[in-house]
């Protein structure tokens, strides 16, 4: 809609230019007869207005407004009054008066009899630009299709109490607006001009971003932020007054802000938006240290097997038979000798003199990771000659001797790589193939580069064999389970327990899960082995607490294979039936990176466990993506921090800070924390001190069969 000021429309301006104009043409005519009795018309109805205009004024202060309820005109009266110049409120939302008086019904109840009778009677309260309220009697006519005018008279007398009762609420809320220590914040919209202002911005941050929130009242944006910041917060905005609410997050000065703005709508129109922000700094840092300690290894700093695999992924899809690279799987040899004989921490400097070694070595089209305990990976450029002569030269760089604190001995390597194109095409075959090559390595003398060959596969003959006697273990029932106590941190009592799967094997002895839950996920055996520790589990809580022993939560261990199944949230409920396990003392334990697979699917198969009554938990946090914006996304309740940080929390400096970083960050989600592999006194009382909340380790007791277990808790808690 057009808009043209209302001054020229109601003012005498108008009917003067008309008598101009039949004053020309009357006369060109020869209209004189016409002329007379139009012009005597026009000046007494000019006259009438006039008088009509002075003791409307007089009577009323008056106010007109398109059909979306911006202003087209306000007299000099009215504005006066309210402490506006008439320009502050010329195309604004009359929503800037509101005094907060009437909620949202009053005025969609006006709006309606307005429709509907075209006329609407009422007393309404304003908010005068310094902040008091004034109370008028108003009649609203509507003029036209697209035009309102409003009539007020002056009942402040009468209302006066009532004002003060209100203002006195206000002044409250004011208050408690300061208080807060978030920022809070509205914004309005010139109609005409397109701009935005603030006409609130309340709360302690706003003193911390050096923001008078006391001036910056009918601010325009542009005098608060400035360059991209500006662009950025007009860009969102402007999403909110086209009907969305948007959450992001952005830059004022040296502090990076989380806001979340949302639309006021009224009438089918966005007229207002009104937003928060928290000040978001100290927990983005804190999120890129945790970040930094999961992509790279914090003894030498260079990028760990997480990063690895993330690297390798894009570089198959870029890679080309142009552009060819190798994997050297650089294994150190009998590191665990030094460990053994001079301890970790000379066997940590050997592991730092070996990286500087590498790193000087290898050419600058190569990237060098730390896999592992002793082993590195290089993604080398070039042909398989030129992977061949980086390998000899790395083994001729690592054997030469090494001195730390008097001591000198020699460490030697061995390296197992393979070729993209002729070994593999995807980064698992690669990996998979290089390992081959350098366990094959190893056992034919160490010391030694070797490409990799299919003949090396039949040292795995092995695991097809452990494979059948898997199978025949879970049609026999051979697997048992142990458990692990879990410990409140602050009083000691035992609050839950880990079930770990064990297999006592007849002729091999006792087979360690690293072994086999690898094998079972290759071959899909997991999904069996998963359900038969699910069931054991709830069978055995059952048999507890009718043996009369409290209830405990079990917490059960599910792989990545399991959770992506589309029917993994039936077959728990199913066997929570079967058992008649009170689900609420339940807890499924799920590795990061497994969540990160299928999100949208995992997410719904959470939320149903999670409606069961289960309760969810993060396991091993901190060894894969350690994302904290999926600590927001999915509906968890516990976050376990990986026992690697732990056990080294007294002698790195980096992993105590990491499980400080975590557990405040998991608290201000609202999760609960617990620290795996606690083994000393120094660890729990760390623990304490950074008010974590349970944990589990040898300190207390190592995983137990169930009938131990029973004797331990009666003891513990008679005690």
């Amino acid at each position: 809609m057009t808009l043209y000021p209302i001054d020229n429309v109601l003012t005498d301006q108008k009917i003067n230019e008309l008598q101009d104009i039949i004053q020309r043409h009357a006369d060109v005519y020869n209209w004189p007869a016409l002329k007379e009795e139009v012009l005597a018309s026009l000046t007494e109805n000019l006259t009438i207005y006039s008088t009509l205009r002075d003791l409307m004024s007089e009577a009323f202060e008056m106010m007109m407004f398109d059909q979306d309820g911006y202003i087209v005109h306000i007299d000099d009266r009215f504005s006066s009054q309210l402490g506006y110049e008439k320009e502050e409120l010329i195309y604004r939302h009359y929503r800037l008066l509101h005094a907060g008086v009437h909620d949202e019904t009053f005025y969609e109840q006006m709006w309606k009899t307005l429709s509907h009778y075209n006329m609407w009677e009422g007393d309404i309260c304003s908010k005068a630009k310094e902040g008091t309220m004034i109370w008028h009697r108003t009649k609203l006519v509507r003029m036209t299709d697209s035009l309102f005018v409003s009539f007020r008279i002056d009942i402040n007398d009468v209302k006066n109490e009532e004002s003060r009762v209100i203002e006195a609420l206000n002044d409250d809320y004011a208050k408690v607006l300061q208080q807060l220590m978030n920022l809070v914040f509205r914004v309005q919209k010139n109609k005409q001009t397109g701009k935005y202002y603030f006409v609130l911005i309340e709360g302690k941050l706003s003193k911390k971003l050096n923001i008078n929130s006391e001036t910056i009242y009918n601010q325009s944006l542009d005098s608060l932020v400035e360059g991209e910041e500006l662009a950025c917060l007009i860009s969102e905005i402007d999403k909110v007054f086209s009907g969305e609410e948007v959450v992001f997050k952005h830059r004022h000065g040296a502090h990076l802000l989380y806001s979340l703005v949302s639309p006021i709508v009224e009438n089918g129109e966005v007229i207002e938006a009104v937003g928060s922000s928290v000040d978001i700094t100290s927990l983005e840092e804190a999120e890129q240290r945790v970040k930094h300690l999961a992509f790279f290894d914090s003894l030498t700093d260079l990028p760990n097997r997480t990063k690895l695999r993330e690297d390798l992924k894009i570089g198959v899809e870029k890679a080309n038979d142009t552009q060819p690279f190798a994997i050297l799987y650089c294994d150190i040899d009998r590191l665990k000798y030094i460990n053994d004989t001079l301890g970790e921490y000379i066997g940590d400097q050997v592991i730092q003199v070996i990286a500087k070694r590498l790193k000087e070595t290898l050419p600058t089209n190569s990237q060098l990771y730390r896999f592992g305990g002793d082993e590195f990976v290089v993604v080398i450029n070039g042909s398989k000659a030129h992977a061949d002569r980086v390998s000899e030269a790395t083994l001729n760089k690592i054997k030469q001797p090494i001195n730390i604190h008097g001591n000198e001995f020699f460490v030697t390597c061995s390296i197992g790589i393979s070729f993209y194109g002729e070994d593999g095409v995807d980064a698992e075959g690669l990996m998979n193939h290089a390992s081959i090559a350098v366990h094959y390595c190893k056992m034919t003398g160490r010391n030694n580069r070797l490409f990799y060959s299919p003949k090396m596969n039949n040292m795995y003959n092995d695991i097809l064999f452990m494979e059948g006697e898997l199978r025949k273990a879970l049609y026999n029932d051979e697997f048992e389970l142990f458990y692990q106590p879990q410990l409140d941190v602050a009083t000691g009592e035992v609050t839950g327990l880990e079930a770990l799967i064990r297999w006592p094997h007849k002729e091999k002895g006792n087979i360690p899960p690293s072994d086999f839950i690898p094998l079972a996920e290759e071959t899909g055996l997991i999904v069996q082995l998963g359900e038969w520790v699910i069931k054991k589990a709830c069978r055995q809580h059952v048999e507890w607490v009718d043996k009369g022993h409290n209830p405990i939560k079990i917490a059960v261990n599910v792989s990545a294979v399991e959770l992506q199944r589309y029917d993994f949230a039936d077959k728990v409920a199913t066997i929570i039936e079967e058992t008649n396990m009170n689900p609420t003392y339940l807890e499924i334990e799920i590795t990061e990176n497994s969540v990160m697979q299928n999100t949208e699917d995992c997410i719904q198969t959470m939320k149903a466990l999670q409606k069961m009554g289960v309760s969810l938990s993060i396991d091993d946090f901190g060894t894969g993506y350690s994302s904290f914006g999926y600590l927001r996304k999915f509906p968890i309740n516990y976050l376990k921090i990986d026992q690697s940080f732990v056990k080294n929390a007294l002698e790195e400096s980096s992993s105590a800070e990491i499980i400080k970083a975590m557990i405040q960050l998991a608290h201000t989600f609202g999760l609960k924390v617990v620290a795996e592999g606690v083994e000393e006194q120094p660890i729990l009382d760390l623990l304490q001190q950074q008010q974590c909340d349970y944990y589990q380790g040898y300190f207390f007791s190592k995983p137990i069969p169930s009938n131990d277990l029973e004797k331990l808790l009666y003891n513990q808690r008679a005690v």
